[in-house]
């Protein structure tokens, strides 16, 4: 049985990872600060797994909190909607950095077998092809709308590379595209796209509002399957480079919200506001990487059920 912490695994993503080491007899820590993440996320583990509520952005914290350790899983940062991000790029940069610096120094310190960082589709430039492949990572700018958000996650691979390169620890970076879960925990105007469009729908806005075009296509991937890819990759020792996250498949923000309104029996007007950023017009993942890993992966939760579990998460933050 390894002792395994994931940073950040109160939160969207993290906390189904945690499920999943959980249940496998791993002893996991759970390293969290809670500001985004909650506690009830946890539920289904408490009593099974420890946890460790500090802020990562205290060096001594991450120090502490890291120690006696195997493997570490990091997901923990400060990422928001694009509605934040894109007025906000230099505090994203330097919140994350914060992060990055200390979980990194805190692994070489305590020698660390096996490291997994998070790194994010927004390291791609916005002039790639509409399916995006796991590109070098100083190819030309990160995605504007989250330029800030996007450099920092490039310095957290290469910073990463370096570390491993020195102290030997066995390395896999994952780049997620755009994931989802009723586990969001809800921040108000810095909320992600699926969330506040799923808020729009269920608080009876009519029309509801899209930003751009509504044309604009997305992969989507729930976060119970984002945790599932990231557990393989690691446990089949990927140390090759980055790994995209997220599949081919595609669907447009106009598709995305007559999804919520038929799991929420709803049919409102929809209406654009194309004064609003709608960032990259395709975004989409290549698999041929994913595929090699893990041939017969599918995911769990379609596009469908997915939102009206989000529905369900509505229900819970706003009317319970």
């Amino acid at each position: 049985m390894s002792k395994i912490a994931v940073t950040g695994g109160a939160g969207l993503i993290g906390s189904y990872l945690v499920d999943q080491l959980v249940d496998a007899g791993e002893q996991v820590v759970v390293v969290d600060d809670f500001s985004k993440g909650k506690k009830e996320n946890l539920s289904h583990v408490i009593g099974r797994c420890e946890v460790v509520e500090g802020d990562l952005e205290d060096e001594g914290f991450a120090e502490k909190a890291l120690s006696g350790l195997d493997t570490v899983y990091h997901l923990a940062s400060r990422a928001y909607g694009i509605g934040y991000s894109v007025a906000n790029h230099l505090d994203m940069l330097e919140h994350n950095e914060r992060i990055t610096n200390n979980v990194l120094r805190a692994v070489r310190k305590n020698q660390i077998g096996k490291l997994l960082v998070t790194s994010s589709s927004c390291v791609h430039r916005d002039d790639t092809s509409d399916t995006v492949a796991e590109l070098p990572l100083f190819d030309g700018e990160p995605e504007m709308v989250n330029w800030g958000y996007g450099w920092a996650k490039r310095f957290l691979e290469q910073k990463a590379l370096m570390y491993a390169r020195e102290t030997g620890v066995k390395l896999t970076i994952v780049r997620p595209f755009n994931i989802y879960g009723e586990r969001y925990n809800w921040v108000g105007s810095k909320s992600q796209a699926i969330p506040m469009l799923v808020k729009r729908v269920l608080d009876g806005n009519d029309p509801v509002v899209i930003w751009g075009s509504g044309n604009q296509r997305r992969n989507y991937l729930h976060a119970r399957d984002c945790a599932t890819l990231m557990r393989h990759f690691l446990e089949v020792g990927y140390t090759s480079g980055p790994v995209n996250i997220g599949l081919r498949e595609t669907i447009t923000m106009n598709g995305l919200v007559e999804a919520i309104c038929r799991a929420a029996g709803v049919s409102p007007a929809l209406e654009h506001d194309l004064t609003k950023p709608e960032g990259r017009f395709v975004k989409s993942s290549d698999e041929t990487l994913l595929r090699s890993l893990l041939p017969d992966f599918e995911p769990s939760v379609s596009i469908q059920e997915g939102m009206a579990l989000m529905v369900g998460w509505y229900r819970k933050t706003f009317i319970e």
